[in-house]
């Protein structure tokens, strides 16, 4: 008996719901996957199945063994397969996780080339909320600077930099009056992004601070780009995340000169016993791409 074979087992009888099938799937006998889990019970001392000749059903222990049980054998099958490949036949699934703003309007724009370049990938992205710590469970967490974060589990490296300006459609420009101060700003209607109501104040540099207001906010940034196309009012955004837009002459700066300060996106991924391949394939592609990104 061994811990790997034994805590497969158990995750197959998991997913099968039944020792027959999961026996048919590792092909194998039931006698011998009951053998298996009781081995497994005795190593750690729980019960993970309450099993009758006619029904299977996981404890609490067992769906936490399962939980914990699927990543490391994931990541058992990526150390192996990243160990005997060569970059250009990396294979397995990438967990990425971003804010949905990055992963809709920027991240998702270059996955198609990134997937192409290494078709033997999968790639899942995770949406994550603002401020929010590394998870485990992801390869690799791209967020704003977590200036208070100090884990010795992960590696921060720099993406790009994100500066936002104000922007809006020709068709809302045309008909209201002309904007050439950041003053003029509080006698339109600005579209908001976040839950924080119809108005927000926010810091620019040179130590200007305007106070934004209205009708229309949301945390979907589809939504808020496609407002602003239609004409409802003036948009925050990154040059990045609106880069299909200004190549169309959907949306035009306004106030080019008045940005926020400079901020920068990083990735973070935790530290492991292997070379993560798959991880640093998609960051080193990202910076490739962000050389002349400013979002």
């Amino acid at each position: 008996m061994d811990w790997i074979t034994c805590t497969k087992s158990f995750v197959t009888v998991v997913e099968k719901g039944s020792l027959a099938q999961a026996a048919t799937q590792l092909n194998t006998s039931s006698s011998a996957l009951s053998k298996r889990l009781s081995w497994l019970e005795k190593q750690l001392g729980v019960q993970l199945l309450k099993r009758t000749t006619r029904s299977l059903t996981v404890t609490d222990a067992g769906e936490l063994f399962y939980q914990r049980s699927t990543r490391l054998l994931d990541d058992w099958h990526q150390m192996l397969a990243e160990t005997t490949s060569t970059y250009s036949e990396v294979s397995g699934v990438l967990r990425i996780g971003a804010p949905l703003a990055t992963g809709s309007r920027v991240l998702v724009h270059y996955l198609a080339e990134f997937m192409d370049r290494h078709p033997n990938i999968q790639v899942e992205l995770h949406t994550i909320t603002a401020g929010q710590l590394p998870d485990l469970n992801l390869d690799v967490f791209i967020t704003r600077e977590l200036t208070d974060f100090n884990s010795s589990s992960y590696i921060a490296t720099k993406l790009f930099d994100f500066q936002p300006r104000f922007y809006a459609s020709p068709s809302y420009l045309a008909n209201k009056p002309l904007i050439e101060t950041p003053e003029q700003l509080s006698h339109h209607n600005c579209l908001l992004f976040g839950v924080y109501g119809h108005e927000q104040v926010h810091n620019f540099e040179n130590d200007i601070q305007l106070k934004l207001r209205g009708n229309f906010t949301t945390q979907n940034p589809e939504a808020l780009v496609a407002a602003a196309v239609s004409g409802m009012g003036i948009i925050l955004a990154g040059e990045n995340t609106i880069k299909r837009e200004l190549s169309k002459g959907l949306l035009v700066p306004v106030l080019p000169e008045l940005k926020q300060a400079k901020n920068t996106a990083y990735a973070y991924y935790p530290k492991l016993d292997y070379n993560h391949v798959k991880t640093k394939l998609f960051i080193d592609f990202i910076k490739e791409k962000a050389a002349p990104m400013t979002v």
